[in-house]
Parts: structure tokens; C-alpha cells; sequence
């Protein structure tokens, strides 16, 4: 029976429990906590929500960073791996195989200096300047320029074309150039005179190493070549004295005597607008006709840059100030 009691009891409290909760002085003051816990819920999960878009945006800058940290690393990696390759000669054994694409900017600047007089075959005597300048870049090798001797050479070849084999030639100037070697290859009995060292050997070539203006020497020649040189005498470009007077014009004096009577002389030189710098000179037609004073002029031609890689025979008169590389070719006979 005192089972039923309690259980009856324990039934009848908590039914009566909302009731005596609104009379019991330890509940006063419930509804308004509960309404305050209510609202600090909701700044809660508002300051949250806030909070988890400030955390996004700083994950996705941290993600940034080493997304381009690890490219950085990865940009370092490849360095270190291409100089590694260097380093074990891979990198060289792609670049003798012809594999163009391997070609780099440091690579590229160091086989350009080597088509320029100031190569390490320069330094050597061997520079022997071209008339086709090839560069080289970032994986690439393309034509930088033509220059003047695409014309001036195969000028003197075919003007000495009535010169017999066997006949004598003095070419002053010859250093950098493959005119002397070429004729002795052909059979002329040439001479090569520069201030500098002829670098090339052959059983009909005889090298000098002296300035034209300053040569003792006996004898007389066939013909007289001049290629790109006269405007360079007396200004120190080649390393010879600087000489304020007009050496080119001394030069000229002595290669008139050097010369037989008839002789023939196939010059070259810069053409345009008068006047001089520390390396070269330039001719118009006034100075050009007094620097052959002594001369008879048998045919004068003008070639004019029409672009980086184009030279043309200049129609008409010759326009001497047009402010395009000109060059004159001469060939003339010693009264």
C-alpha cells in the first residue's frame, strides 16, 4: 500500500510543478534571465557568422601567400635544377646538339659579343668582320644586320676582274677582312699591309705591319685595294696615334706613288655628310674628289641602307645628307 502512496505522490508533483513554480520565490526572475540568455544567443551567433567570414578571408589570404611562396620555391627549384644541368654539362650538350630552345639571355649575350670586335677571337687577332651580323636571343638566332661589305667585297672582285692572275696587289687595310687571303687565293701576288697583324698565311700573300703613310718600300703594284679603311687613318681607331692633321689625305699620296703608272685603285669608303668623329670619317662628293686628287676617276658608285638588311645602288644623284648610310665605291686609274 505504501508503494501506491508514493507513486501517487511522486505523480501528483509533477503535475502540480508548472503551478508552484509561479509561487515559489526560488524561481523569480526565470523568465527574464531566460529572455536575456535568449538575446545573448542570437549576438552570439551573429558575432559568429562575423567571425567565420573574418577566419575565411584570412585562410584564403594565408592561401595566397603560399600558393605564391610555393611558386617562388618552384621558380627556384627550376633555377637550381637549370644550373645543375649547367653544371654537369647537360646544359652544353643541348646547345651543341643545335637545340635552340635551350638558348638563354646570358648564353645569347655572350655569343653576340663573339660576332663583334670585341670577341675573344678579337683578342686573339681572328675577328674578321662579316657581312651578315646574326644575333642571338631568348631561344632564338635571326639576321641583326647586312652591312656595308655585302657590296664592297664583290665590288674589288669585279673590278679586279681585268687585273691578269699573277699580277701584284697591295690591299692597305687588310686585317679584319678576307680580301688579301681571297686574291692570293686566286693567284695574285698580294701584299697586306695594316697596323695591326695579318692573322692568315698563304705561299702568294707577304703581310706588313706598318701605317700605308709611313711605308718605306721600293717597289710599285699592280693595283691598290682600299676597303672601308681610308676614313679610319689618323684617328686612332685601330689603336695606331691620333694625328689632327689630314693623314687620309697623306695616304692617298703615298698609295699614288705605290701604284704603276695606269695602276688601277678600288677604294671604299663612307658616304654623306662631311665631317669626322674619334673613329671614322665621312665623305661628300667635294672631299671625295679631293681626297683622289691625282687620280682619274673611272667610275664612282653609290650604295645606299634602305633597311637593316638591304643595300641598293643609289639612282641619279647621289644625296650626300638624306641621313641614310651611304657608301661610296671607287675605282680610279693613277695619271
Amino acid at each position: 500500500m505504501s508503494r501506491v502512496k508514493q507513486a501517487v505522490k511522486r505523480v501528483a508533483l509533477f503535475i502540480l510543478w508548472p503551478v508552484r513554480r509561479f509561487f515559489d520565490p526560488r524561481f523569480a526572475g526565470i523568465a527574464a534571465a531566460m529572455q536575456a540568455n535568449i538575446h545573448a544567443t542570437v549576438e552570439a551567433n551573429e558575432l559568429l557568422g562575423r567571425s567565420l567570414d573574418e577566419l575565411q578571408a584570412r585562410i584564403d589570404e594565408f592561401q595566397a601567400r603560399v600558393d605564391t611562396r610555393f611558386e617562388e620555391e618552384q621558380q627556384q627549384i627550376e633555377a637550381l635544377q637549370a644550373e645543375a644541368a649547367k653544371a654537369s654539362g647537360k646544359y652544353f650538350e643541348r646547345i651543341a646538339r643545335g637545340d635552340v630552345s635551350v638558348l638563354e639571355p646570358e648564353v645569347a649575350g655572350v655569343l653576340n659579343r663573339e660576332t663583334t670586335s670585341d670577341s675573344f677571337a678579337a683578342e686573339r687577332g681572328l675577328f674578321f668582320n662579316p657581312p651578315v651580323w646574326i644575333g642571338y636571343g631568348d631561344g632564338d638566332v635571326f639576321v641583326r644586320a647586312v652591312n656595308e661589305r655585302v657590296v664592297e667585297t664583290p665590288y674589288v672582285f669585279r673590278q679586279l676582274a681585268s687585273v691578269p692572275a699573277g699580277a701584284s696587289v697591295l690591299d692597305v687595310g687588310a686585317t679584319e677582312s678576307l680580301v688579301a687571303i681571297s686574291l692570293a687565293s686566286l693567284g695574285y701576288q698580294v701584299t697586306a699591309i695594316d697596323p695591326r697583324p695579318y692573322p692568315l698565311e698563304h705561299i702568294d700573300l707577304t703581310t706588313v705591319v706598318a701605317r700605308i703613310e709611313d711605308w718605306k718600300h721600293e717597289g710599285t703594284f699592280d693595283a691598290i685595294v682600299c676597303v672601308s679603311t681610308i676614313e679610319h687613318i689618323g684617328l686612332g681607331a685601330y689603336g695606331e696615334p691620333t694625328n689632327e692633321d689630314r693623314v687620309d689625305l697623306a695616304a692617298m699620296q703615298r698609295m699614288h706613288k705605290l701604284v704603276k703608272p695606269a695602276g688601277l685603285l678600288v677604294l671604299t669608303t663612307r658616304f654623306g655628310t662631311a665631317g669626322a668623329d674619334s673613329f671614322q670619317r665621312t665623305y661628300d662628293r667635294p672631299e671625295l674628289e679631293e681626297l683622289l686628287e691625282g687620280w682619274t676617276i673611272e667610275e664612282l658608285t653609290i650604295v645606299r641602307r634602305a633597311d637593316d638588311t638591304t643595300w641598293a645602288i643609289v639612282d641619279g644623284p647621289a644625296v650626300a645628307d638624306d641621313g641614310a648610310e651611304k657608301v661610296a665605291l671607287v675605282t680610279a686609274t693613277r695619271l
